[in-house]
């Protein structure tokens, strides 16, 4: 009776007063540090800017959308696309408040897993230096290698599938070490030492995040800094959040005419830091690759919104019942997923290689190019088992954010923080892989644990004061 178009935008508003709603009730009922909780965070991230407020663009004019190559149709694919995020939505919510989660994560188990985490929130001396060595190490290999960030070639990612991970990980070594510093300068015991290292990460940070040509990865350490803010005095760090807002326009202004340069040049090297730059310099050189006045803000919004590119997956899926050979084990893959996350390559050979993105490109989208494209949890999960693994995948995880909330409990202290801040920048924000998400959480889990035990120092024993006894009985 309404049609698709009306449909689409009933089922936005839906989903986003149903989001604001839920997170309304989480401020509530659970206020400490409410806007940290991995369910908020997914429910910000996942489901209203991916799939409701990105709809406004389908609104627009026709001219508009041309910029960020949309249609402004709304087909019945996007539209079933929707229902089925409501659905995931309403089943991360009832893994949040189910029983289950509520009891799991009560004050016993609380208790329990307290002996788990470093008391002292004072780092070792040489734990941020050591991390940012390895970091730095790690990244310039990746550069040396042919693996480093938009610059890598899927050939290249493919030979040397057997160490990227490792490297990935010791790169990742970066972010840690910014965690650490800016954790130690919001505390109260800030020392000159702690904001040189704090500001000096940053700009490092902010500095590969910009050689990668990933635009978020300019703009996350802006989010690192001011969650630490956040977790450390309890008031929302609205310069921070400025500031991630400047880096993210900025990154559009300069990372993306080096994509196309990279895209476009046949003679591109990405094997050195110093070939990198002058590809910037060179892509800043050319006008027709600059972004067009004005387009900035739309073409942030494209790129988060996955309804239309994910809608595409809900509809090659009910058109074929059997997927084309060489196709990801969808279902398979999620139920492997803690044996892909401790099993190396080296022993289990066809393991999965992580080409999620270029295989929906090319299959899906049926573009011949080695480009990869987000699909979206949601179409990930209707791949592995129609709308009942939509249900019960979300449920899963809103059951998993709560215990990870509550057992850890990020503002208790430093160590505690570091822990949670690793898991949560991946695992609230659930990617298009989700087998991939969860791979990340079995095998960083246990590598968090133990790292926050080598980077906080163990707290120091105070001798306990004996109080001279009164004489007894003494007239």
């Amino acid at each position: 009776m309404l049609g698709p178009r009306a449909v689409f935008m009933l089922l936005t508003l839906l989903l986003l007063a149903y989001g604001v709603a839920e997170i309304a009730r989480v401020r509530r009922v659970h206020p400490d540090r409410w806007m940290l909780n991995p369910a908020v965070i997914a429910c910000v991230l996942v489901f209203c800017l991916s799939f409701g407020v990105g709809n406004v663009l389908f609104f627009l004019p026709a001219d508009t959308l041309e910029i960020v190559g949309l249609v402004p149709d709304v087909t019945p694919a996007m539209v079933k696309l929707m229902w089925l995020v409501l659905l995931g939505a309403i089943g991360m919510w009832l893994g949040y408040w189910s029983p289950f989660a509520a009891g799991k994560s009560g004050a016993r188990q609380q208790r329990a897993v307290s002996r788990w985490f470093r008391r002292s929130d004072r780092p070792r001396r040489f734990a941020v230096p050591v991390l940012v060595a390895i970091a730095l190490l790690a990244r310039l290999l990746q550069v040396r290698l042919g693996v480093f960030g938009y610059s890598s070639s899927h050939e290249r990612q493919l030979e040397l599938s057997a160490i990227t991970q490792y490297l990935s990980m010791g790169a990742g070594l970066g972010s840690v070490a910014l965690v650490v510093a800016s954790l130690d300068y919001f505390s109260d015991r800030s020392s000159w030492p702690a904001r040189a290292w704090f500001l000096a990460i940053l700009a490092l940070e902010v500095g590969f995040g910009v050689l990668s040509g990933f635009k978020s990865q300019m703009a996350i350490p802006f989010v690192i800094a001011g969650v630490c803010s956040y977790l450390q005095s309890g008031r929302v760090p609205r310069a921070w959040l400025a500031g991630f807002a400047i880096a993210l326009v900025l990154a559009y202004a300069v990372i993306e005419p080096f994509r196309v340069t990279r895209s476009t040049d046949r003679a591109f090297e990405g094997t050195s830091v110093s070939s990198i730059l002058d590809a910037f310099i060179a892509a800043r050189a050319r006008e027709e690759v600059r972004p067009a006045q004005g387009s900035v803000w739309i073409a942030i919004i494209a790129r988060s919104t996955l309804t239309y590119v994910g809608s595409l997956g809900i509809e090659y899926r009910d058109e074929h019942e059997e997927l084309p050979e060489g196709s990801p084990a969808f279902l398979a893959n999620l139920v492997l997923a803690p044996a892909y996350a401790f099993i190396p390559r080296s022993i289990w050979r066809s393991k999965p290689i992580g080409d999620l993105g270029l295989w929906y490109t090319q299959v899906v989208l049926g573009h011949d190019v080695p480009s990869s494209t987000a699909m979206s949890p949601v179409t990930y999960l209707y791949f592995a088992g129609g709308a009942v693994a939509v249900l019960v995948g979300f449920f899963c995880f809103g059951t998993l954010y709560r215990l990870l909330f509550f057992l850890v409990r990020p503002h208790e202290g430093a160590g505690r923080a570091l822990v949670y801040l690793v898991l949560v920048m991946n695992l609230a924000n659930v990617g298009s892989a989700v087998d991939g998400v969860l791979v990340f959480f079995c095998r960083t889990l246990p590598l968090a644990l133990v790292l926050q035990h080598l980077v906080y120092a163990r707290p120091r024993r105070r001798a306990a004061a004996i109080a001279p006894q009164a004489p007894v009985g003494v007239a």
